[in-house]
């Protein structure tokens, strides 16, 4: 009886740190993969009149799925989004900006190639 108890712990250990590697496996296959979806889109903002303007835009762009990172700069007047573009577009965030009653448009010439 003593050798099942430790023959079934030792397989349950060898499961445990299977699902282990395995789980890693994936996940930085996902990682991976998430990497070649991102974008990146430079905003041109209108409408910000006070320093806690920047706060309100940021807030209502990271409400988005497929959102990663928002920055945005009161003195440039303008939000740089990093983004998944299969789960959330530009027209999308520009959207949200504008229902947060502030002005959108992609930045010429800064967002090329990207």
């Amino acid at each position: 009886m003593m050798k099942n108890t430790i023959q079934i712990r030792k397989t349950v250990r060898s499961v445990f740190i299977l699902v282990f590697l395995l789980s890693s496996v994936v996940y930085t296959g996902y990682a991976w993969s998430a990497q070649g979806n991102l974008k990146k889109v430079t905003l041109k903002i209108e409408g910000m009149r006070c320093i806690t303007c920047p706060a309100t835009i940021k807030a209502a762009l990271k409400r988005l799925p497929g959102v990663i990172n928002v920055a945005v700069s009161y003195k440039e007047k303008t939000a740089t989004v990093q983004y998944e573009k299969d789960k959330v577009t530009v027209e999308q965030m520009i959207k949200a900006i504008k229902n947060s009653g502030y002005g959108a448009e992609v930045l010429p010439g800064i967002n090329s190639g990207k």
